[in-house]
């Protein structure tokens, strides 16, 4: 099992609503994360994620993650390396009853279903690339009293389903005996004809903004003794629809916790 708590920074200038329009909507907050790894079987795990925001127009628990993930094709050559397929779905959801605002939440109280496919190849002299993609089902259920709200000044108000959407990931890396390097950019990408757009002035549920981006970062990790380690990563969303030009700076922990050994006797 790993654990690995973190605590973020984010802030962000402006905001790209459709047609990359920009708008001048500030934020900064930060959020604690919780996430947890179990390895249930060899080719099993179950993973988690947990964040708790703080921010000046909230605080408290957003969207978290509950997820498995399967390796059913594992190869391994002393001259090609390592090739790993895998698979991952399971749900997301709002563990709190918080208001998403027009910039900075973490999630949008969005219940969604994602399934993604893994292909990771750890080169035999020392570099890794991984190559994920997924699409993510959304599920959310529109509270009544939002719509009430919307309703005293848009009385002909009538959201659209919440959109589904699509990602895209490429990472690589470099593992070696205390320490890890990795770089990532990333895509999501939302039908631009489904959900509806940030307009400055109206008032709409963020719950269902059509979200699309595209994000770059990494991650620098340093372990001792292989237990137990401390690493530093950073995200910055370059552009996109419905979104913050948000940058998030990150430090953590992780520790890793190994089931004792049976007694030989």
């Amino acid at each position: 099992m790993d654990i690995a708590p973190s605590f973020s920074q984010i802030s962000a200038k402006s905001l790209v609503g459709a047609s990359q329009q920009s708008y001048d909507i500030p934020y900064s907050g930060q959020f604690l994360s919780a996430f947890l790894t179990y390895g249930i079987h060899d080719k099993l795990d179950l993973v988690a994620t947990i964040p708790y925001v703080i921010s000046n127009d909230q605080r408290g628990l957003q969207d978290g993650g509950f997820f498995l993930k399967f390796r059913p094709i594992y190869l391994q050559s002393s001259s090609k390396g390592r090739l790993g397929i895998l698979f991952g779905s399971g749900i997301s959801l709002p563990l709190s009853n918080y208001q998403p605002t027009v910039a900075g939440a973490i999630g949008q109280r969005a219940i969604s279903a994602p399934v993604r496919s893994i292909i990771q190849w750890d080169t035999p002299w020392g570099p890794f690339v991984n190559v994920t993609a997924g699409y993510n089902w959304r599920f959310d259920q529109y509270q009544s009293d939002d719509l009430t709200r919307i309703r005293k000044t848009r009385p002909d108000y009538d959201p659209e389903k919440a959109p589904n959407y699509a990602t895209f990931l490429i990472k690589a890396g470099l593992p070696a005996a205390h320490y890890y390097l990795d770089g990532w950019i990333e895509w999501q990408h939302t039908n631009p004809n489904s959900g509806t757009d940030f307009v400055p002035g109206i008032e709409d549920l963020p719950q269902a903004y059509g979200i699309s981006y595209t994000q770059v970062g990494g991650t620098v990790y340093y372990s001792e003794t292989g237990r137990r380690g401390v690493y530093c990563s950073a995200g910055k969303i370059l552009n996109g629809r419905n979104v913050s030009r948000t940058l998030r700076i990150t430090v953590g922990m992780v520790f890793k916790i190994s089931p004792s050994a049976p007694n030989k006797s």
